[in-house]
């Protein structure tokens, strides 16, 4: 607990030395090409809200938490979520699960919310503006500058039914920020297959999925082949091979 409190009391002054006046969103922003290539965690998030809308009627909550208790969701959650902000909970077992049943019913909430009122306008996702592209902590370099910041789980609801982050949906805080690739971590965690990263990478790239990453290539190639030394850098950073030792 002490220690939650410390780490607490140090964002807050990372966030008063930092401040800048955050505005409203203005663009009507595609969700693919927002999370790809570095937040793959939203996918995750994405499937495990398809598992809660497929969830048994009258299911009790602690059933559905032990039916994903070997989900994607997992991983993220103590791979990313734990390992990033409260790696000290790693330390104990019982406590990784307590704060695994806790998300995942806080998770359901947000789902049902969704599901019965729509997206609440009171509580915007969250995005960055940094004032110049910035390397990733993988160390990829993305001539970009717009990434996601908080509200992971809403832009998951609305990446799951193809919805647009609209204007206000949103908020942009220019506040200095790292870029956090958790793609980096998440794939080869989950082992994730060549398509499936390939299709994940191609949002952030194509309008058109692929299968492969020789595909991914070649529609790089003939779309934008001044980005092809970006797709070597991702791909170099973040994926291995789940079928090579």
């Amino acid at each position: 607990m002490a220690r939650s409190v410390v780490a607490s009391a140090r964002r807050i002054v990372r966030r008063a030395a930092t401040w800048r006046p955050k505005y409203d969103g203005t663009e009507s922003l595609d969700v693919g090409r927002l999370i790809s290539p570095f937040r793959y965690d939203v996918v995750v998030r994405a499937q495990l809200f398809d598992a809660v809308a497929t969830r048994p009627q009258g299911q009790p909550v602690d059933d559905f938490v032990a039916s994903v208790a070997h989900h994607p969701y997992a991983v993220w959650f103590r791979d990313v979520e734990l390992r990033r902000f409260f790696p000290w909970v790693l330390e104990d077992p019982h406590e990784v699960a307590a704060a695994y049943a806790a998300r995942v019913r806080r998770a359901i909430g947000t789902f049902e919310s969704f599901r019965e009122r729509g997206f609440d306008a009171g509580e915007p996702i969250m995005l960055r503006r940094l004032a110049r592209p910035a390397a990733s902590d993988s160390g990829v370099l993305l001539p970009r500058v717009l990434h996601l910041g908080d509200g992971g789980h809403r832009l998951a609801l609305l990446h799951r039914t193809g919805a647009r982050l609209e204007p206000w949906m949103h908020r942009v805080d220019p506040r200095p920020s790292r870029v956090i690739d958790n793609t980096a971590v998440l794939a080869p965690a989950l082992r994730l297959s060549e398509g499936e990263y390939a299709s994940f990478l191609a949002l952030s790239f194509l309008d058109e999925p692929v299968d492969s990453l020789d595909a991914l290539a070649s529609g790089v190639g003939q779309a934008c082949p001044q980005r092809l030394a970006e797709l070597e850098a991702l791909v170099s950073a973040q994926w291995r091979d789940p079928g090579q030792p």
